[in-house]
């Protein structure tokens, strides 16, 4: 009443349509600025719609795009990366090393590094143990002033538990890191959820550790174990985990041996706009580094030349050929049987000799030993081996052209 009196309009309240009406402009504001959905029992926020300029390819010709950027050249981007094998493989040996290789500029695994600072969580371990390894990797040299060490004793924090944070305020720190090296995965992980498949818990997982590589342009490299059990087809399938891991990494290395217990492995390297390699490594337990020896091309050819190189049958072979003044024909049961009288004894099967023979021609030809197959003329019609000289042909040819010009000289005196 006395507010009534005050303004001299009586005051009226709100019809229930009115009132309706007002809640429903309320809601519909509110939902254009944010959204609220129901995603398996918890609410979630529906990101608001906003229109994409879509760049046309002429557009995208003229943009100024950064290459890749390489923290050790064409085995290393800047990125989420990981390296898996089983254990006992000296990966720890491998990403240490690493660690090493870039904080002094060097090369790893006969690849150019650019020097920069690394971080290194060594967090199964504590102190003594990098330490230890530092003092083998780096036997007769100073220790790199710029690869900073946490362990596990340090309790740096799991994902969404302080792990963010911890790498966040040692950047700012030690603004020169350019690799964080996680060793191993699982130690920064929460443990599963009730119901969440792996495939989520991947995704939940890589995509902070994405967003912390991208957002400071680092590398951030995980220590992970592959699966016992092998894939024929596709190592990288061997990594633990979900589909989703190779999804997620802009790199990965996966290392593998023939024989567990040999000193040398393969390591395969693929990822995003890059080259897949396998490159042939040893790990040289005096050094406590891992070698380059070769592409694994260049392993096999070396390892076909030793096998030719130390071939009975192609010591008979060449032993006939010279007996015979540059040329010999026989079967593989001949080649087998000359051998007994030779001092390398054959005894492969005479399909395997001509299996070898065949395998061997490229390198045949290259010892100047040429070799053509004819079958007999006789009943059997056994295959024959025909081996000529071609240099002792190439000889003999050059003395009968010699002769036949004397000859024509002489004539003509």
């Amino acid at each position: 009443m006395e507010e009534t009196a005050r303004s001299g309009t009586p005051e009226r309240g709100l019809t229930s349509e009115e009132r309706q009406r007002a809640i429903d402009l309320i809601a519909e504001a509110e939902s254009r600025k944010s959204a609220i959905v129901c995603d398996r029992g918890a609410a979630r926020k529906v990101k608001e719609f906003k229109p994409i300029r879509a760049v046309t390819a002429a557009e995208l010709d003229k943009m100024d795009i950064a290459p890749i950027e390489w923290i050790v050249e064409k085995i290393l981007p800047i990125g989420l990366s990981m390296i898996g094998a089983p254990s006992k493989y000296y990966k720890s040996y491998m990403a240490l090393g690493l660690c090493v290789a870039i904080c002094n500029g060097a090369k790893f695994l006969d690849f150019d590094s650019t020097r920069h600072g690394c971080l290194y969580l060594d967090l199964e371990s504590t102190k003594r143990r990098p330490k230890n390894r530092l003092d083998q990797i780096s036997m007769f040299q100073d220790k790199p002033d710029n690869l900073y060490i946490i362990t596990g004793d340090d309790d740096p924090g799991r994902i969404g538990d302080g792990f963010e944070q911890q790498i966040e305020y040692q950047l700012s720190q030690h603004p020169d890191i350019k690799l964080v090296v996680v060793d191993v995965f699982q130690m920064i992980r929460q443990p599963a959820k009730r119901n969440q498949s792996g495939y989520d818990r991947d995704y939940d997982d890589f995509k902070v550790l994405k967003r912390i590589a991208d957002s400071h342009s680092i590398g951030l490299m995980l220590i992970h174990h592959t699966r016992k059990m092998k894939d024929p087809t596709d190592v990288f399938n061997e990594l633990s985990g979900s589909v989703g891991v190779m999804g997620a990494l802009d790199c990965a290395w996966v290392i593998t041996k023939d024989d567990r217990f040999s000193d040398e492995g393969t390591l395969h390297i693929t990822g995003r706009d890059m080259e897949s390699r396998k490159l042939k490594i040893r790990f040289n337990k005096k050094t406590f580094r891992w070698e380059y020896i070769g592409t694994e091309e260049d392993i096999e050819m070396q390892r076909f030349h030793a096998e030719y190189d130390q071939s009975p049958i192609v010591e008979t072979i060449k032993k006939l050929v010279k007996q015979g003044n540059g040329h010999w024909e026989g079967s593989a049961s001949d080649i087998k049987e000359a051998s007994k009288y030779l001092s390398w004894e054959i005894y492969d099967d005479v399909r395997k000799i001509g299996s070898l023979i065949s395998k061997y021609e490229p390198l045949l030809h290259f010892d100047g030993i040429d070799f053509a197959i004819k079958r007999s003329s006789d009943r059997n019609r056994k295959r024959l081996y025909v081996f000529k000289d071609v240099q002792h042909d190439t000889d003999v040819q050059h003395d009968t052209d010699v002769q036949h010009v004397h000859q024509i000289e002489m004539e003509d005196i």
